[in-house]
């Protein structure tokens, strides 16, 4: 299944102007239904015809926050915004996701960053993980062991 990375039509405006710094706290969330509005520049406008997992088997809503984060040059237009793999530890019925979203939590209007289409439905089982693994070039890449 490939996975496909899409970002916001502000997101390397803000980048580049400074609005997506990396001291501010991402959060990424997982969805199973999450429709891409590039036109979205509130995590709410993101969110709308979005189906958020419930917090229940290792996963709680808005709560898992990036860690390692850093913004990296492309070329004199483009930057992306790296992280470390993010992993959620599946208990119960496990953990299955189509979708990720990571937003600013830190900005008042909590502008979301970018939308990650998992090509299908994910499954991580009770005591394996769900993970987020970017590489160093920032395209994200999902990996469950």
């Amino acid at each position: 299944m490939p996975v496909t990375v899409s970002y916001y039509n502000h997101t390397a405006l803000r980048e580049r102007n400074g609005g997506f710094p990396i001291t501010d706290s991402f959060i990424v969330n997982l969805y199973t239904v999450l429709p891409f509005n590039a036109t979205a520049t509130t995590k709410a406008a993101a969110e709308s015809g979005a189906t958020q997992l419930s917090t229940a088997n290792g996963y709680t809503q808005n709560a898992k926050a990036l860690t390692g984060v850093a913004l990296a040059t492309v070329n004199t237009k483009d930057c992306r915004l790296t992280f470390s793999a993010v992993n959620w530890d599946a208990t119960g019925a496990g953990i299955t996701a189509n979708f990720a979203m990571i937003y600013d939590d830190t900005q008042t209007d909590d502008p979301p960053h970018s939308h990650i289409d998992f090509g299908g439905s994910v499954t991580a089982v009770a005591g394996s993980q769900f993970r987020i693994n970017p590489n160093a070039a920032g395209y994200v890449l999902y990996d469950v062991p």
